[in-house]
């Protein structure tokens, strides 16, 4: 092939291809690139001359067939062969990469597809909460609670890893479990405010961060001294074991009318709760978890204040506070805590009908119900929860904690879920059920809980 340069041919952009010294024809294309460019037209010959060529600029000549032009590319001296592969074997690798990522995708699709047919499996209805059971998970624990042997299909029986642990017994449902656990978060105020964590070893540690690290400002070419390393402290939750026990007759379970989820709220629910936010509060952390309000107590604050220390707020009076007292203890929380989520107060019930009445200077109430059922009570801007394990006004109690709780307190479940030993053998006639999981609870930051301390007599 070849190139003609436009500034100096008779013919325009034209190309002269020679096949061999026995044939010649002239191809001819219109370009468009300004005088100098240099232009390539490639053409597939016949060896047979037997049609006109037609006219170019009043010239009649002969020439062979052509099939047709292949390519014409204003690029001089690139090979359009090569192109055409390069882009053939790029098409190719694009179909590749299209292919693996469909696969990719599809191979995604399937693993979230089965993870949530494990968990319709154990009882858990598509990421819910799982405080309601289907029927068919209840139908089979109340089975293997009435004669201790799970069956039927295997997706039922799935649900019932029956089992022996090291510490006896069968795994309770994640259904079932789930069930008791997000009805307790109703029951305990904490549950619901508190970090609450997994832990795999009783012997969990958490790292809580005391900032103290320091900085400082600096031009661009100032030199930078080392600041202060902030320090760590260690938060170690103390662990015990839950547990309620609980029997049903034989004829109860036995029977087709049996309702499970009022059978665990009687006798699982409620001991669990009872048990469980005492400790939460006042637990002494032997066996038990470490309740907030048996921790040391001071009035410094938090620059002077030793770590794992409440600050108390003190009342001026021994039998009654004001809306002021109220006010000092919020303020006594600092706002990167405040401005954060799970804010707030925690009294008991006979506390609540004090705060209730209490109005401000333009005669308001500064208590409000919430603003839909189900939703708390709002004092001063923050939720309002009641708990009974909470004092009552009295010389040198503490009627009212204020805090973020999410920060402040650290509650950690053992993750080898919640355990059932089934005894049919002590009390004839009837089926005994102890029900047990590991939890464990302790202040972690402490500058997160501020508490309104009565004065002493």
């Amino acid at each position: 092939m070849r190139y003609y340069n436009t500034a100096t041919d008779a013919l325009p952009c034209a190309a002269l291809v020679d096949q061999g010294a026995k044939h010649a024809v002239r191809c001819f294309a219109i370009c468009p690139e300004p005088s100098g460019t240099r232009i390539a037209v490639r053409c597939d010959i016949s060896p047979e001359f037997n049609q006109p060529f037609g006219v170019t600029r009043g010239v009649q000549m002969n020439r062979t067939a052509i099939r047709g032009v292949q390519a014409v590319r204003a690029q001089g001296g690139t090979d359009i062969k090569a192109l055409l592969e390069e882009q053939g074997s790029e098409f190719k690798a694009f179909k590749v990469r299209h292919f693996n990522e469909v696969s990719e995708l599809r191979e995604v699709v399937d693993l979230q597809a089965s993870k949530i047919a494990a968990m319709s499996i154990n009882g858990i209805d598509g990421g819910t909460s799982g405080a309601k059971l289907t029927p068919q998970a209840a139908a089979e624990f109340q089975k293997f609670m009435a004669t201790g042997a799970s069956s039927g299909v295997m997706e039922v029986k799935a649900t019932m890893q029956s089992g022996q642990a090291e510490d006896g017994g069968a795994s309770v449902p994640k259904q079932i479990s789930n069930s008791i656990l997000n009805q307790l978060v109703d029951a305990s105020p904490l549950r619901k405010l508190a970090s609450v964590e997994s832990a795999s070893t009783s012997d969990y540690v958490k790292i809580v961060g005391l900032r103290g690290a320091s900085s400082g400002w600096a031009g661009e070419t100032d030199p930078r001294s080392i600041t202060t390393t902030p320090k760590m402290g260690t938060v170690k939750p103390t662990f015990g074991e839950l547990f309620a026990y609980c029997e049903a007759t034989n004829w109860v379970l036995e029977d087709s009318q049996f309702n499970l989820e009022k059978w665990l709220n009687d006798n699982v629910i409620a001991e669990f709760a009872l048990k469980e936010n005492a400790a939460f509060f006042n637990g002494d952390g032997i066996d038990k978890p470490t309740g907030f309000l048996t921790v040391p107590q001071t009035e410094e604050e938090d620059a002077t204040r030793a770590f794992g220390t409440l600050q108390t707020v003190q009342a001026p009076s021994a039998t009654a506070f004001d809306q002021d007292d109220l006010v000092n203890l919020m303020m006594s929380l600092r706002s990167p805590y405040r401005m954060r989520g799970n804010c707030a107060w925690l009294m008991n019930r006979t506390t609540a009908a004090l705060v209730r009445k209490m109005k401000d200077a333009d005669g308001r109430l500064i208590w409000s119900d919430g603003l839909a059922a189900g939703q708390p009570a709002m004092l001063l801007g923050y939720p309002a929860m009641e708990s009974e394990e909470m004092d009552s006004v009295a010389a040198g109690s503490i009627p009212i904690a204020f805090g973020n709780w999410d920060a402040g307190y650290l509650i950690a479940d053992r993750t080898n879920g919640m355990r059932l030993l089934r005894d049919p053998f002590t009390r004839p006639g009837w089926v005994r059920f102890y029900f047990h999981h590991r939890t464990s609870g302790e202040v972690m930051d402490s500058n997160a809980i501020k508490l309104l301390k009565m004065a002493a007599v």
